[in-house]
């Protein structure tokens, strides 16, 4: 497990799946960090075994991340994507849940990892956008698809599900 100092460390050797700690919510948190793009796969085309070692390109994505993003920027947004998430449900007696507020953002969600996604084609077919790094975890709000918060390019894409990543 790698500890960051407050953002200080550079990190520039870690392993697929590896633990490192950052500030959460005012906290540390372990998190995993994993990767979902071009570098999971072997010149044969192959998946990679898990814990090969995340290429330059990931690590520059992830330092910049890690130096620069703070989750609680995002409180708003998130509480917006969660709220949305509950408008849609709706129980047989005909109510809803939620809706959440700013303070409830805390509880509402728990990442436990970082995915990056460095591809060379990142633009879908479809021309869908997909996040090169990204928070990733659980939300009650869509406890089957959990949570996703992506950034590209050093910007905030938006908040999906965890699909969006992978």
């Amino acid at each position: 497990m790698l500890l960051l100092n407050g953002g200080v460390d550079m990190i520039s050797s870690l392993n697929n799946n590896d633990t490192i700690v950052i500030n959460m919510f005012g906290k540390e948190k372990s998190v995993r960090v994993f990767s979902t793009g071009d570098n999971k796969f072997a010149d044969d085309g192959n998946y990679k075994k898990d814990d090969f070692q995340l290429n330059s390109k990931e690590l520059e994505v992830l330092n910049w991340f890690i130096e620069n993003v703070k989750i609680d920027d995002y409180k708003e947004e998130i509480m917006d994507y969660c709220n949305e998430e509950y408008s849609s449900w709706q129980y047989a007696d005909g109510t809803h849940e939620g809706p959440i507020e700013i303070e409830d953002v805390e509880n509402e969600i728990n990442i436990y990892a970082i995915a990056i996604n460095v591809t060379k084609h990142w633009k879908a077919n479809d021309g869908f956008i997909y996040p090169e790094i990204s928070f990733y975890g659980n939300c009650k709000c869509d406890e089957e698809h959990g949570i996703c918060i992506g950034f590209r390019d050093k910007k905030f894409l938006g908040i999906h599900s965890q699909d969006w990543t992978l």
